[in-house]
C-alpha cells in the first residue's frame, strides 16, 4: 500500500508522467514511515505509475460510456483514482479494503452521496449485492492485489464473481510469470524485512487461461505493460523484451475482462 502510494507522489518528478496524483503527494509528508528505502526502486515505481495509468484509462472510457456507472475498486488502500479522474458524476463510486485500511483512508479522503467505503475483504462477496443493487453498469477494478493469493483463491474469485453478477466488466493486473516465489528479487518489495515481505503467488502465463475457469469469462483486452513503457524501463529490460520468450514471461499486463452469459 505504501509502495504504491510512493510510487505515485514520486511521478511528479519527471517531464513526461504517466499520471498526476496530487492527493499522493499530499499524503507521503502526513505519514510516519521511512520512504527513504524505496528511493532505488526506479522500474518498479514506473511499473506502478504505467499500471495505474492504463487502468485510469480503462475506467474513463467506461465511465465515458456508461455515465450511469456503478465503479468499485477492490483493495483500495490509499488509492486517489477517484481523485485523479476529478470526482466523476457516476451512479456510485465504492472502494473497499480491510477494515484496517478503511480506518487509515479516512484520514485522508472523504465520503459523499456518491462515494462509499467498504470495510471488507474481497472475498466477502456480500459486497457483490451491493453494486448489483443499483440495477447499473458494473466496473470492478482490483489493482496490485490478486498476485498475493494462491491461484486456487483467484479462481475461487472469478468463480463467485460469475455466480453471483450476470453481467460486469473487471479491470485487474496480472504478475509477470516468472516473478511468481521471488518476491526478494522485487526492487521495492526486495527492500522490506523477510518476516514483513509478502510473496507473489499468482500470475498466468496465457491471460485466456481464465476463459476456461468459466463460461461467463471473456477476454476483452489486454496490455502488455513493457509495450508503453516511454523507455522508463531499464536498458537491459527492453532489449530483453524483444525476444518472445523474455516478453512473455517477464511483462505484467493489465486485462480487462466481460462478465456475461454471452
Amino acid at each position: 500500500m505504501l509502495i504504491t502510494l510512493w510510487a505515485k507522489a514520486e511521478e511528479r518528478h519527471y517531464s513526461s508522467p504517466f499520471l498526476i496524483d496530487k492527493k499522493a503527494e499530499e499524503m507521503i509528508p502526513q505519514i510516519d514511515y521511512d520512504f527513504s528505502k524505496f528511493s532505488k526502486s526506479k522500474f518498479s515505481q514506473a511499473g506502478v505509475c504505467l499500471r495505474a495509468s492504463l487502468i485510469d484509462k480503462e475506467t474513463q472510457t467506461f465511465i465515458s460510456a456508461h455515465p450511469d456507472a456503478v465503479v468499485i475498486q477492490l483493495g483500495a488502500g490509499l488509492d486517489a483514482r477517484y481523485e485523479r479522474l476529478g470526482s466523476p458524476t457516476l451512479t456510485h463510486w465504492y472502494e473497499l479494503d480491510l477494515p484496517e485500511v478503511i480506518e487509515l483512508r479516512k484520514k485522508f479522503f472523504e465520503e459523499n452521496d456518491r462515494r462509499t467505503f467498504i470495510p471488507l475483504s474481497l472475498f466477502d462477496y456480500q459486497w457483490i449485492e451491493t453494486i448489483k443493487a443499483h440495477q447499473k453498469p458494473i466496473l470492478i477494478i482490483v489493482e496490485g492485489v490478486l498476485m498475493y493469493f494462491e491461484r486456487a483463491q483467484v479462481k475461487a474469485f472469478f468463480e463467485n464473481l460469475c455466480q453471483k453478477c450476470e453481467k460486469a466488466t473487471l479491470l485487474f493486473d496480472i504478475l509477470a510469470y516468472s516473478l511468481v516465489g521471488h518476491a526478494k528479487n522485487h526492487d521495492s518489495l526486495g527492500s522490506m524485512d523477510k518476516e514483513q515481505r509478502p510473496e507473489f503467488k499468482w500470475s498466468e502465463l496465457d491471460s485466456h487461461i481464465l476463459e476456461q475457469w468459466h463460461p461467463h469469462i471473456h477476454i476483452g483486452q489486454e496490455y502488455y505493460m513493457s509495450d508503453y513503457n516511454r523507455g522508463r524501463y531499464p536498458f537491459i529490460f527492453r532489449m530483453l523484451y524483444k525476444l518472445p520468450y523474455f516478453y512473455k514471461r517477464f511483462n505484467q499486463r493489465v486485462v480487462r475482462v466481460v462478465i456475461s452469459e454471452k
